[in-house]
């Protein structure tokens, strides 16, 4: 389920014109907001409820403040003229200090700025939509009877469809407003919170059940070893046994000495010949493949020659030092940003670096490329980049755009959570008709 989708359409109609009457702003403006303010929210409840204390709040928010849907019914009638629009104003605002107390100013400069209106109106705007928001997920756990566990992970299913669903320019400045990065990088799980823990009684009569232990005993054998030794094999010496093996050996031996033929030891290392001498003699080639070889030491040796001759260590202004392979992306990049007389704009393109099928995710061992440039990036802090993952055209380029977005976001988060400020990043996604040759580039925006 897209709860995207759903929001969208109880905010379409006539909504956004008439909350431009009421605040001032143009009608486009007003469904710019709206845009903005969809996602924003539903991303600041998802981090909201990814830890238990948030869960619960927005539970108790719904249940005491009975959001179950029904402020659709009343919307019309709040939004009539700025007199009946007040008690929704009011109502609104108190329910985003609620949800999100500390976010409320920062979502409203964020929305300001990105639909081009007053502070004001985006933050009349938010009390429109976030009572919305809530009231959808209320009506969600009164009809499915959801308990904070499971309205936490129907939120933290929407993970998936958020970037898309986010207009692009406003992507970077969402996620670091909300300080979701870290969250967006890591893998959805659904949660399970932990159980209360149980509450000890004060009485003083508890009855403590252990388990019966089993007597320990020692038990003895009642057989006779002194009579058993004293009757058959018992009468012959204990010498015996051990003299008649030992004389059999010996008598072994003289035999194979006598009979072996000597001489077959000076013919056979005399017969002999090398592989490369019979070649010379005979014409023949010898097939050595088949050889037993030291299989083991050749490996590790030849790994070791492969790393001497491709890892160099780097020296960082920092006083950090990184093993970078010889030409690798990273290489090249770090000896450009040492070299100050090397001026800005110059892009490079990620190599070792791989996604799983059309998703966003990085394959296996991709992330020690971003690791690298995170700590690259460190040791320059005034550098600043933007990275463009370009998409082959699979048929619908809203939808390739989205997924190349997703990609170069996938790696921003990467470096954000190794240390690198969000505001030296900048990512996009463009589609191509031959994508393939170009990938993932990085263009550095200053030095």
């Amino acid at each position: 389920m897209n709860l995207f989708g759903e929001l969208r359409e109880l905010l379409a109609g006539d909504i956004s014109f008439k909350i431009a009457s009421i605040t001032g702003e143009k009608e486009e403006k007003v469904k710019v907001a709206i845009d903005g303010l969809i996602p924003t929210l539903v991303g600041g409840l998802m981090k909201r409820v990814s830890n238990e204390a948030g869960a619960t709040t927005l539970m108790n928010v719904i249940q005491r403040g009975k959001h179950d849907g029904s402020i659709n019914e009343r919307l019309q009638d709040y939004l009539r003229d700025k007199e009946s629009f007040t008690p929704l104003f009011e109502q609104g605002s108190a329910l985003v200090s609620q949800v999100l107390p500390d976010k409320k100013s920062a979502i409203a400069a964020l929305i300001s700025q990105f639909a081009s209106i007053r502070n004001s109106s985006a933050t009349s705007i938010m009390a429109v939509v976030a009572p919305i928001v809530v009231g959808k997920l209320g009506k969600l756990v009164v009809s499915q009877g959801l308990d904070k566990i499971h309205l936490a992970n129907y939120l933290l299913d929407q993970k998936v469809h958020l970037i898309d669903e986010t207009p692009e320019s406003l992507q970077p400045k969402m996620i670091d407003t909300l300080g979701i990065a870290v969250f967006m990088s890591q893998e959805i799980k659904p949660i399970q919170f932990a159980p209360a823990a149980p509450i000890k009684s004060n009485a003083v009569n508890n009855t403590v059940v252990t388990k019966p232990e089993k007597e320990s005993k020692m038990t003895y054998s009642n057989k006779n070893y002194e009579s058993e030794s004293s009757g058959g094999l018992g009468s012959i010496p204990k010498w015996f046994l051990p003299s008649v093996l030992i004389v059999a050996v010996i008598a072994g031996l003289g035999y194979f000495a006598f009979t072996y033929d000597w001489k077959s030891l000076n013919t056979s290392s005399d017969s002999m010949v090398d592989s490369s001498e019979m070649e010379e003699v005979t014409g023949a080639i010898i097939d050595t493949t088949s050889l037993a070889k030291d299989s083991s030491t050749a490996k590790l040796d030849t790994t070791a020659l492969k790393a001497e001759e491709k890892t160099i260590a780097v020296n960082l202004p920092n006083g950090q030092k990184i093993d970078l392979t010889n030409g690798s992306f990273t290489y090249n990049f770090a000896r450009y940003l040492a070299d100050s007389s090397a001026t800005v704009n110059r892009v490079f393109t990620f190599d070792n670096i791989g996604f799983e099928g059309n998703t966003g995710a990085l394959t296996a061992g991709s992330d020690k490329t971003v690791i690298d440039l995170a700590k690259i990036m460190s040791a320059y802090p005034k550098s600043q980049i933007k990275l463009t993952a370009y998409i082959d055209n699979m048929g619908d380029s809203l939808q390739s755009k989205r997924l190349g977005s997703r990609r170069a976001a996938a790696i921003r988060n990467i470096l954000i959570g190794n240390g690198i400020n969000a505001i030296r990043i900048d990512f996009m996604g463009i589609v191509l008709r031959n994508a393939s040759n170009k990938g993932v580039e990085l263009k550095v925006v200053k030095k």
